[in-house]
């Protein structure tokens, strides 16, 4: 399944770090992907001769797909999910240049205006980074 991102999230490149849509449960569950380009000017910096993708990056493309998770197919969708916390994430492998990151989310709990999802992010099948994630509506 291919959703247009850009009509779903109010991120816009450069900060937008989710390219497509592959599998969504309004409300439970998101997975999406990101192609991470060579050409990014990030892996310039992120490290000269050593290119990275920077794992709070990787965070944020988690959220942008909780956040897809939480609004899509909503009838009183937010206007926009804000970051609240990160918790018991952690970075198990590099992310480089020409990856193609799949991020998968599962709602936890909600309540008040406020998520709780966990994370999962992948390189093929090789889990990168995982952790969980607290959102809030506004």
């Amino acid at each position: 399944m291919t959703l247009p991102v850009e009509d779903l999230l109010p991120h816009r490149a450069p900060f937008l770090w989710v390219d497509q849509i592959l599998e969504i449960e309004p409300g439970a569950r998101c997975v999406a992907s990101k192609r991470l380009d060579p050409d990014e000017p990030l892996f310039a910096g992120h490290f000269p001769g050593n290119p990275i993708f920077p794992g709070v990056l990787l965070i944020e493309a988690a959220a942008e797909t909780a956040g897809l998770m939480l609004t899509v197919g909503q009838s009183q969708r937010p206007s926009v999910m804000l970051l609240a916390a990160v918790t018991h994430f952690k970075f198990q492998q590099a992310v480089r240049p020409g990856d193609v990151i799949e991020i998968e989310t599962r709602l936890l709990t909600e309540a008040l205006g406020m998520a709780a999802v966990s994370a999962v992010v992948r390189v093929g099948a090789t889990v990168v980074a995982s952790g969980q994630l607290s959102l809030v509506s506004r």
